[in-house]
C-alpha cells in the first residue's frame, strides 16, 4: 500500500518525468515486437503495421497506465475546469445572468442569515452566554420587575450563580464643560462581576461601593465611547466628569466586544443602580409596585431551566403571601436575554423566520430558471455533445462537465453575491434607526456567514 502511494505522488509531481518514462517503455515495447514480426519474416513496414494493430491505440495505452497511476482524475477535473472556462467565456451573456441571478439570491440569504445569526443564534457576548437567562413575570411573561423583588429573588434563590439587575435611562454627560446627551445602563453592582466581564482599562464597580441611595458615583465607559469621547486616552480613569451635573468619577473601560446585555442596545456608559435618584431625578427603588428592572443571571451547572423556574415560583408564592397588595398573583419564567426576553424576542423570531423562508424561496426559484437555461443551453450544445460521444468520451465524462461548469456559475454568482452582502451588513451594523438613542445590531458576517454562502454556493 506504501509502495502504492509513492508511485502516486511521483506521478502526480514528477509527471514530465514520468512521460518520459513512460514514452520510453512504450517505445521499447513496440520495438521489440516489431523485430519479433522482422525476424518471423516480415518486411519492417509490413511489422511496424501488425505492432500497431496489436497494440490499439497508443494514446489509449497511456490514458490507461495514466489511471492505473492515478492521477488521470486529477488531470482530467484541471481540463474540464479549464474546458468549463472556455464555454462560459464563450457565452458571456449567459454566464453574467447566472452569476447575477445566483448573487442577487445568495446574497439576499447571506443578509438574513447573519441577522439570524446576531438575534438568536449567537448568544449574548459574555462567557458562558448560552448558560445566561432572563426572569420574566406573570402570564403576560413581561420582562420587567420591581427592585424589591430582585433582592428577594437574588438572595433567596438556589438555582442561579448571581443575579443582577440594570435598566435603561438618558442622562447628560458634561466633559470639560462640553455637555452631550447620553444613555446607560444603571446596573446593580454586581453586573460585571456576575457575568465574569474583565475591564479593558481601569477597574469596574462592586458591590462593596454600594452603600445605600446616592452612595456611588462612579461610572465606566463603553469601549466605543471611550474611543470617540476621550480619543482613547488611557489616563482617563480616575477622572472626574458631571453626570446630570453630579461630579462622578470614570473607573474604567470596558472591553471592545461587550455591549451590555441587550444585543440591540449599545450603552455609552454604565453607572449603579442605587444612584437613580441623581441619574433620574426620582427613584423607585423602594417601591414593589414600580416594575422596571431586567433580572439576569447564569445558570448554576447542575440546573435545568424547569427546576429554576420552580425555585423562582416557591419564592414568587412566598412574596405573594407577604405582599399580596403589590405581588397577588405572580409567577416568574425564563426567557433567553438579549431581546427582552419574549417582549422582542418572539416577534423577531417570527419576522426572521418569515424573511428565511422568503429568501429560501428566492433561491429556489433562481435555481428553478437557471436549471431550465443550463437544460435549453444543453440543447443547443446537442452537436457539440454528440461530436464529443462519438470520439470516445463517455456519458460520465459529460455529465461531469456539464456539473462542473454549473459549479462555476454557482462559485461564482456566491462569491458576487457574498461580495455585496458584506458592505451591505457593515452598514447595517452601523445604522441607528432612531436618532439620539444607540438603538443598533451588530449583523456584521463571520465565519458562520461565509460557510453559509458556500454552501448555498455548493448546492445550488
Amino acid at each position: 500500500m506504501f509502495s502504492d502511494l509513492l508511485i502516486r505522488l511521483r506521478s502526480l509531481f514528477r509527471r514530465t518525468a514520468v512521460e518520459v518514462e513512460l514514452d520510453e517503455e512504450l517505445r521499447f515495447h513496440l520495438e521489440n515486437q516489431v523485430e519479433k514480426y522482422i525476424e518471423s519474416g516480415l518486411t519492417r513496414e509490413e511489422a511496424t503495421r501488425r505492432t500497431r494493430l496489436d497494440f490499439g491505440g497508443v494514446d489509449q495505452i497511456k490514458e490507461d497506465c495514466r489511471e492505473a497511476r492515478g492521477v488521470t482524475l486529477v488531470e482530467t477535473l484541471a481540463q474540464d475546469l479549464r474546458f468549463g472556462l472556455r464555454i462560459l467565456r464563450k457565452s458571456p451573456g449567459f454566464s453574467a445572468v447566472a452569476v447575477v441571478t445566483l448573487a442577487l439570491a445568495i446574497g439576499a440569504n447571506a443578509v438574513v442569515f447573519s441577522i439570524l445569526n446576531a438575534l438568536v443564534l449567537r448568544p449574548v457576548n459574555v462567557p458562558q452566554g448560552q448558560n445566561l437567562y432572563m426572569i420574566e413575570r406573570g402570564k403576560d411573561r413581561a420582562p420587567s420587575n420591581s427592585y424589591l423583588d430582585y433582592l428577594d429573588l437574588r438572595d433567596r434563590n438556589r438555582s442561579f450563580n448571581g443575579l443582577i439587575a440594570y435598566e435603561m435611562a438618558p442622562a447628560g454627560l458634561d466633559i470639560n464643560g462640553n455637555p452631550s446627551s447620553i444613555w446607560l445602563y444603571e446596573a446593580s453592582g454586581n453586573y460585571f462581576d456576575e457575568l465574569g466581564i474583565q475591564p479593558y482599562l481601569g477597574r469596574f464597580f462592586h458591590s462593596s461601593d454600594e452603600h445605600g441611595p446616592d452612595s456611588a458615583p462612579y461610572i465606566v465607559l463603553s469601549y466605543a465611547y471611550w474611543k470617540s469621547h476621550f480619543q482613547g486616552d488611557r489616563s482617563v480613569a480616575g477622572r472626574v466628569v458631571r453626570l446630570n451635573k453630579y461630579s462622578y468619577t470614570i473607573l474604567g473601560v470596558a472591553p471592545p466586544q461587550f455591549r451590555g446585555t441587550e444585543l440591540f442596545f449599545a450603552p455609552d456608559l454604565w453607572a449603579p443602580l442605587v444612584n437613580e435618584p441623581q441619574i433620574e431625578g426620582g427613584s423607585d427603588l423602594d417601591s414593589r409596585g414600580a416594575r422596571g428592572m431586567w433580572l439576569v443571571g447564569h445558570l448554576r451547572s447542575s440546573v435545568t431551566p424547569k427546576q429554576a423556574t420552580e425555585d423562582l415560583n416557591s419564592i414568587a408564592a412566598s412574596l405573594a403571601k407577604a405582599y399580596p397588595k403589590e405581588d397577588e398573583g405572580i409567577s416568574f419564567a425564563l426567557a433567553r436575554p438579549g431581546l427582552l426576553g419574549d417582549m422582542l424576542g418572539g416577534p423577531v423570531h417570527a419576522f426572521i423566520a418569515g424573511m428565511m423562508l422568503l429568501t429560501g424561496l428566492i433561491l429556489s426559484a433562481a435555481c428553478a430558471t437557471l436549471g431550465g437555461l443550463f437544460s435549453a443551453r444543453a440543447a443547443d450544445r446537442s452537436r457539440e455533445l454528440a461530436l464529443r460521444l462519438a470520439f470516445g468520451s463517455s456519458r460520465r465524462r459529460i455529465l461531469r462537465q456539464l456539473l462542473i461548469e454549473a459549479s462555476l456559475v454557482s462559485m461564482a454568482g456566491g462569491a458576487l453575491g457574498l461580495a455585496g452582502c458584506v458592505p451591505l451588513l457593515h452598514w447595517l451594523s452601523a445604522w441607528q434607526p432612531i436618532a439620539n438613542i444607540p438603538i443598533n445590531v451588530t449583523v456584521d458576517p463571520d465565519t458562520r456567514t461565509y460557510m453559509v454562502a458556500l454552501l448555498l454556493a455548493l448546492v445550488s
